[in-house]
C-alpha cells in the first residue's frame, strides 16, 4: 500500500473500494453532519417531500446561529421552520443559541481527531484544527447525508504546509491564513487539503491553529487539517475534562483515532513558513487576492471595528484586544464591535475581567451569533463606511452596504484601528503596553481585575 497523506488517511480507512471499478469516488460513512439554522432551512421541504427520517438524530451537530436572535419577521418564520424540523427529527437540542456552529463543534466531545464531519456550510473545516476530515458541502450533498450517512467524495490531493519558528507577540492565525493566502494566491488551494505541520517553538495555540484551519476554505481548500500532535492533546484533556460529569453523554461511535501522514507520502506542492519572518498582514476589501503588511497600509480612518466571528471570536483574540485597550477609550466616532464566537467564550471573558476592560473601554459587546459577520444584523456597515474585520471574508457588500469597505485583519491589528480610529501599525502599541510573550500567557492573572497594572 503506497504512503498515504493525512487526508487520504482519514478518509480511505472507512472505505476499501470505489463506488465503481477504476472510479476516484468512493462512498464514505460520516461520523458527524453539521448544520444550522440558516442553511438546513434550505432542504427542510425536499427532505420531506423524500418521505424519510434522518438516518442517525445522534449524529446531527445543529445549531441556531444567524437568526439568533431573529431580526426581522421573515428570518423569525425561518427559524421557526427549523426548530420545528430539528424537533420532529429527534435531532439533539442541546446546542441552539448556543453560539457559532463551528466553534460549538470543536468544544464538544463528539468531535474527536479521525472522525469525517461534513456540514452545511463552507467553514465546517475549522474542526480540521483537530486531526479530522472537515469539509462544507452544499444542501443536495447535505440532504443526502441525512438520509444515507454517507457521502461520495474523491479524495483530493494535498499540500504540505511546514511552519517553523517562534511566535512572535505581534502574530495570530489570521496572519498565518493571510501569509499562506499570500503565497498561494486566492483559490490557490482549490480541490487540494491543505495538511498543516506545526513545527514551531511551543507550537501555535489552538485558538489560532482554528482560525487557521477556517481560512483554508478562502484558500479553496476542500479542507485544512492539523497533524495532531502535543498541542492538540492537551486542548483535547482540557476540553473533555471538563465535559466529564455532566452535560451530554457521549457513547460508542465518538471515539478519538490518532493518525499521522507517512514519511514518504505524495503532496502536491510543499509551502514551508517561518512564523518570525510573518509581519501582520491586511487582506484589502473586495476580496483576498490583495494581502500586504500593514506596514503598506494608508492609515485610512475607520468607522467599525469588528471583533468576533468563527475566525476571530476566541478568548486569545477578545484577550489581545483587552489588554490593548486597557485604560485606555474607543477612538470617537468608532465602533467596536464584539462578537465571542460561543457562548463558552463569553462565560470565560465574564469570568477573566476581558469583558470589564472591553466594556470600559467602549465596546460594544453582542451575544454569540453569525450577526455582523453574515451581514444579517448587529454590527452592520453603511455606504462609505470602512470596518476593519477579524473575519474571514471582505467582498462587497458581506457586512452590510456593497458601498462599504472591509479590511481584514488580525485581533492586535483591529485594537489598534479602535484605538486610534484608523489604520495603523499595532507593533508600537505592544511595545508601549510592554507585551513580549502574549503567546506564553495571553490572559495573565494579574490583569483579572480591571484597573490594576499590565
Amino acid at each position: 500500500m503506497k504512503e498515504q497523506t493525512l487526508t487520504e488517511k482519514l478518509l480511505l480507512r472507512k472505505v476499501s473500494e470505489p463506488i465503481l471499478s477504476g472510479s476516484e469516488y468512493f462512498r464514505i460513512p460520516i461520523d458527524l453532519v453539521l448544520g444550522h439554522d440558516a442553511t438546513i432551512a434550505l432542504l427542510i421541504d425536499r427532505f420531506k417531500k423524500a418521505g424519510q427520517h434522518i438516518w442517525d438524530p445522534a449524529r446531527c451537530f445543529f445549531a441556531a446561529d444567524h437568526f439568533a436572535p431573529p431580526s426581522t419577521p421573515e428570518r423569525a418564520d425561518i427559524l421557526n421552520r427549523y426548530l420545528s424540523f430539528v424537533k420532529e427529527e429527534s435531532v439533539p437540542e442541546d446546542l441552539l443559541y448556543r453560539g457559532i456552529s463551528h466553534q460549538l463543534l470543536v468544544e464538544d466531545r463528539r468531535c474527536q481527531p479521525g472522525m469525517v464531519i461534513c456540514g452545511a456550510d463552507s467553514h465546517t473545516v475549522m474542526a480540521g484544527a483537530l486531526g479530522c476530515f472537515a469539509a462544507g458541502m452544499g444542501s443536495t450533498d447535505i440532504m443526502a447525508i441525512l438520509l444515507t450517512g454517507k457521502v461520495i467524495l474523491s479524495i483530493p490531493k494535498s499540500i504540505r504546509v511546514r511552519l517553523t519558528g517562534k511566535m512572535p507577540s505581534c502574530l495570530f492565525g489570521k496572519d498565518i491564513a493571510l501569509e499562506i493566502i499570500r503565497r498561494i494566491g486566492e483559490g490557490g488551494a482549490l480541490d487540494h487539503a491543505l495538511e498543516y505541520h506545526d513545527h514551531t517553538e511551543m507550537g501555535i495555540s489552538i485558538d489560532s491553529r482554528f482560525t487557521i484551519s477556517n481560512m483554508s476554505v478562502e484558500a479553496g481548500a476542500t479542507n485544512g487539517v492539523f497533524v495532531p500532535d502535543e498541542t492538540l492533546k492537551h486542548y483535547l484533556e482540557r476540553r473533555d475534562a471538563s465535559a466529564q460529569g455532566g452535560g451530554l453523554s457521549v457513547g460508542a461511535g465518538f471515539e478519538a483515532i490518532w493518525l499521522q501522514p507517512d514519511a514518504g507520502a505524495d503532496y502536491a506542492q510543499h509551502l514551508n513558513i517561518n512564523v518570525e519572518e510573518v509581519p501582520p498582514l491586511v487582506a484589502l476589501p473586495g476580496n483576498l487576492s490583495r494581502i500586504v503588511p500593514i506596514s503598506e497600509v494608508e492609515p485610512r480612518p475607520v468607522q467599525q471595528v469588528f471583533v468576533g466571528s468563527c475566525a476571530g471570536g476566541r478568548v486569545e483574540d477578545l484577550a489581545i484586544t483587552a489588554r490593548l485597550l486597557r485604560n485606555r477609550r474607543v477612538a470617537p466616532g468608532v465602533r467596536l464591535v464584539v462578537t465571542p464566537a460561543s457562548q463558552t467564550v463569553y462565560y470565560q471573558c465574564l469570568r477573566n475581567g476581558i469583558f470589564e476592560v472591553l466594556a470600559e473601554a467602549g465596546a460594544l459587546i453582542t451575544n454569540s451569533s453569525c450577526g455582523a459577520c453574515g451581514g444579517i444584523d448587529k454590527g452592520l456597515i453603511g455606504a462609505g463606511e470602512v470596518c476593519l474585520s477579524t473575519s474571514n471574508r471582505n467582498f462587497r457588500g458581506r457586512m452590510g452596504s456593497p458601498d462599504g469597505l472591509i479590511y481584514l485583519a488580525s485581533p492586535l491589528v483591529a485594537a489598534a484601528a479602535a484605538i486610534f480610529g484608523r489604520l495603523v501599525d499595532p507593533r508600537p502599541l505592544l511595545e508601549e503596553a510592554g507585551i513580549h510573550n502574549f503567546h506564553s500567557d495571553p490572559w495573565p492573572s494579574r490583569l483579572g481585575v480591571a484597573g490594576g497594572s499590565l
